[in-house]
């Protein structure tokens, strides 16, 4: 009943709706307006037709190309890499000649010792026995030379197009750093001068390279004398901006320049 009431005189008075009409006009004209400005601001997302940029693929180096005038981040190139293969082969050579000693030294050797059917010598030498395979695999691979980067200085490092004239021709001063690896399998690095280094042999183990002037060190943390990196190196089929296998060959003629004047 009293919404009845209430209803009554709005249906009544027609000046009132016209003045409810005006109003919700006016609203749905501000709101269409604004909605339509928002909408011309904001950009197309589903845009049928996208631009060129985005479509564009990206750009990629070829590996040991250089661009000109573009300043350079890299600090050191790795110019030699003796392959994943052989790195891997040789860890796992260690591993093996390690878990050989281990097991003669807490297994075998014990039981020998215990058993008191056989002479006391017995265990002492299932111990040596074990440790001559470990020996000797860490001892003719100590020189087995995984990695070696070229050291850029600084002013090589301001444009590409002055790393790229460094790494055409190297000079005898440039510093490189040998990786090989510890006792315990981890990578060790050895940084020497390119004048430095001389080809030469070992009869015991395969060595190539010899460092003449190295860094006195004691005898536990290893070789930082003798090295073996052939000429050849594994090239790379991916292209990267890091990896200059092609630079390798003219160190290796540097370091046989380095024998020719040491000989003469």
């Amino acid at each position: 009943m009293k919404r009845l009431l209430f209803r009554l005189p709005l249906r009544q008075c027609p000046g009132a709706q016209c003045g409810q009409r005006r109003i919700y006009n006016k609203l749905c004209i501000r709101f269409n307006s604004s909605v339509g400005e928002a909408s011309s601001k904001l950009p197309l997302k589903n845009s049928t037709k996208p631009s060129g940029r985005i479509l564009q693929p990206p750009v990629r180096t070829a590996p040991g190309k250089l661009t000109k005038h573009e300043p350079t981040k890299l600090e050191e190139v790795l110019i030699y890499h003796a392959g994943t293969g052989k790195i891997a082969f040789i860890g796992m050579m260690r591993i093996t000649t390690l878990l050989i000693f281990g097991v003669s030294c807490l297994v075998v050797a014990p039981a020998f010792y215990y058993s008191g059917d056989l002479p006391w010598y017995i265990a002492p030498a299932v111990v040596i026995g074990g440790s001559i395979p470990m020996l000797f695999v860490l001892y003719t691979t100590a020189p087995f030379v995984n990695l070696i980067y070229l050291r850029l200085p600084h002013a090589a490092r301001q444009t590409r197009q002055r790393t790229q004239f460094y790494l055409k021709d190297v000079p005898q001063n440039a510093v490189l750093s040998l990786e090989t690896m510890k006792f315990n399998f981890y990578f060790r690095k050895t940084e020497v001068a390119l004048s430095d280094l001389t080809l030469g042999r070992s009869t015991l183990r395969p060595v190539n390279i010899i460092n003449t002037n190295p860094t006195p060190q004691q005898w536990w943390k290893g070789n930082n004398t003798y090295f073996y990196a052939p000429v050849k190196t594994r090239l790379s089929s991916k292209p990267t901006s890091k990896y200059f296998p092609e630079i390798w060959e003219g160190v290796f003629a540097k370091i046989k320049q380095n024998t020719a004047s040491g000989a003469s």
